[in-house]
């Protein structure tokens, strides 16, 4: 599999590196919402930079325990995805780690 890798700053600023979620317990499930800036990813040398400013439970039981500057994988499709959305895009992610560290993303908004 081809690692990409994406800077997202803000509240978690991310090295989203090819990864897929397959199975396992929920250890965190957030609502992600930020900007895509393509000028702040062109200053960095990265294909695309995502500034999330906020991150919320996606339910009234999920955890959602995001630090800022943390690392947060995603696989190939979704990095293809973001890539492709022009800057100012304002986007939103539901974003689950699983309890064997594998991640799903779903692209929530724009509705692609």
């Amino acid at each position: 599999m081809i690692k990409k890798l994406i800077a997202v700053s803000g509240l978690a600023t991310a090295a989203l590196i090819g990864a897929t979620a397959n199975a396992g317990d929920v250890e965190q499930n957030c609502i992600l919402k930020g900007v895509v800036n393509k000028a702040a990813a062109a200053d960095r040398g990265l294909n695309v930079y995502v500034d999330f400013k906020s991150a919320k439970p996606a339910t009234r039981r999920a955890s959602c325990d995001l630090s800022r500057g943390e690392a947060l994988k995603a696989d190939t499709d979704v990095l293809q995805k973001i890539n492709n959305l022009p800057h100012g895009t304002r986007v939103s992610y539901e974003y689950t780690l699983l309890s064997d560290q594998t991640t799903e993303w779903k692209l929530l908004t724009p509705d692609l």
